[in-house]
């Protein structure tokens, strides 16, 4: 998208595709597509805390705002539906990092 990198947001952009490209290592698409109940939701929880703390801790890095948190978030959504998942995984997936890059700084640091 020309757009993001005019505005700057090329940076989010790319540390989007970096999140779904981990994502999509660690649980190809093809899995929540075509064996979704041979898949332990432990493990896809896992992973997707594992994802969402990554965010979270470039949010705290990076003094990202409320703006950039919109573009980060829906940059990951549609670098989600470019790997091809599921679109209600898409959706649940995207509204659990808009989530985690809502919680308050304490709460992420009591984590650590």
């Amino acid at each position: 998208m020309k757009i993001f990198s005019v505005l700057g947001y090329a940076c989010l952009q790319e540390f989007a595709q970096s999140l779904v490209q981990q994502l999509s290592k660690d649980l190809p698409p093809v899995l929540m597509s075509d064996r979704r109940k041979v898949l332990s939701v432990n493990k896809v929880t896992r992973l997707l805390d594992r994802t969402f703390q990554a965010a979270a801790s470039y949010q705290q890095e990076h003094h990202v705002g409320f703006i950039k948190r919109a573009v980060l978030a829906n940059s990951f959504k549609w670098e989600l539906k470019n790997v091809k998942y599921p679109d209600d995984f898409v959706e649940m997936a995207t509204e659990g990092l808009v989530v985690a890059l809502c919680k308050p700084r304490e709460t992420l640091e009591a984590k650590k």
